[in-house]
């Protein structure tokens, strides 16, 4: 078994292009706590900056093979580290701002038939996609949203591991985006 660990970064990046698994385990071991420091700074919740470098990682080798990359691969990672923070900063500050649209149009009591249609249509949607959830994924997710259980106290009272709990939540979360995205989007932009 060949020792990656003295290889330099290029050497590396060479064998990575080839689908070298071992290579990019080198690459990852070398460059994850680095980069993950570097996004924990810029991010307020550590989570947020271990999910950034998993991306980015998650990403180098699904474009392994088509990799152009004309400056150092150290330099490459914290430049595309620090457009993912900016990205997701910018997607929080959205994700805010349509929030406070969204609090402001219900305290002033804009309301219209439009909008009730369209409350109604979300909430039967945002049901139906809890509903269509596998059940642990569903009761995770209950607990968490509507009990407002913490986490940790999710993962003590089914006594399973606080990842399990968090990767259960992040995975839902992600299923009701996906449902609810058509009509959150006619809401923010067709409503007068």
């Amino acid at each position: 078994m060949t020792d990656y660990s003295k290889d330099t970064d290029d050497t590396l990046l060479k064998l990575l292009r080839d689908s070298d698994q071992r290579a990019f385990r080198a690459l990852y071991e070398r460059h994850w706590n680095v980069l993950w420091s570097y996004a924990r700074n810029a991010m307020a919740d550590p989570d947020d900056a271990e999910d950034i470098v998993q991306e980015l990682f998650m990403t180098l080798w699904e474009k392994r093979e088509v990799l152009d990359i004309n400056i150092s691969l150290k330099a490459y990672l914290y430049r595309a580290t620090l457009n993912k923070v900016i990205d997701r900063s910018d997607r929080t500050k959205y994700r805010f701002s349509y929030l406070e649209d969204l609090k402001r149009t219900y305290e002033q009591g804009k309301y219209s038939i439009d909008e009730t249609l369209f409350e109604k249509e979300l909430r039967s949607r945002f049901e139906a996609c809890v509903g269509k959830m596998p059940p642990k994924m569903r009761t995770i997710f209950t607990l968490s949203r509507t009990h407002l259980l913490t986490h940790q106290q999710i993962s003590d009272y089914l006594n399973i591991s606080r990842d399990n709990v968090n990767r259960q939540i992040k995975n839902a979360l992600i299923l009701l985006k996906k449902s609810l995205l058509f009509v959150t989007l006619i809401l923010k932009y067709f409503l007068p």
